[in-house]
């Protein structure tokens, strides 16, 4: 379904991005960490506002408050500050995701139904893909990391990437497939490639 700048069809979302003589080799998402991560945040903010209602409730004023006037002050302030960060990190981890094909590589970042960021890098103009640990690798997730050849654009890190080392392996090595197609595809007897590997 088409929401504005939001496809909730991860499937037809992919298939614009590929073409018809290339494969799709794997699609990573980010880790459920990240939005569990955000979920305690947002809920730590609930909790406050909601403490704070409590105290003003039973405070002694001069004047008197009602309990629902305290009751919609504190939803229109959680609604204006902790709400929105819920839903673009919900959005954020639902939606976003790495397309890896045989001959690009594509990041779409769903930051809200009313934007939408697409990267695409060629393989050809990938320099390298590396791997970092986030919170000292107690969690089964990381940083990607990538780096495009001098010209052709800005490095980029995503984070909170499940396996993010084998992720990394595997990016790696359809870059270097792809490089080897290229040099072989003027030799008339080109020798064969090995079997793409597949993210378990």
């Amino acid at each position: 379904m088409r929401l504005l700048a939001l496809e909730t069809d991860i499937e037809r979302a992919k298939r614009k991005f590929i073409s018809q003589d290339e494969k799709e080799v794997a699609t990573i998402f980010r880790h459920g960490f990240f939005f569990v991560l955000s979920t305690i945040y947002q809920l730590i903010i609930t909790a406050i506002l909601i403490t704070a209602g409590i105290l003003i409730a039973y405070a002694d004023f001069p004047f008197e408050i009602s309990t629902w006037t305290i009751t919609t002050v504190l939803f229109v302030i959680w609604l204006l500050f902790a709400f929105p960060n819920f839903l673009k990190t919900y959005l954020d981890w639902k939606y976003d995701f790495i397309l890896v094909t045989t001959d690009k590589i594509v990041w779409v970042e769903q930051s809200s139904i009313f934007h939408q960021k697409v990267k695409q890098m060629n393989l050809e103009n990938v320099a390298s893909v590396s791997a970092e640990t986030q919170f000292w690798n107690i969690f089964p997730f990381g940083s990607l990391h990538f780096d495009l050849k001098e010209g052709m654009g800005h490095a980029m890190e995503i984070r909170f990437i499940p396996q993010a080392d084998q992720a990394a392996a595997l990016i790696s090595n359809i870059c270097t497939q792809f490089e080897r197609r290229r040099m072989y595809s003027h030799m008339p007897n080109p020798p064969s490639n090995q079997p793409m590997e597949e993210m378990e």
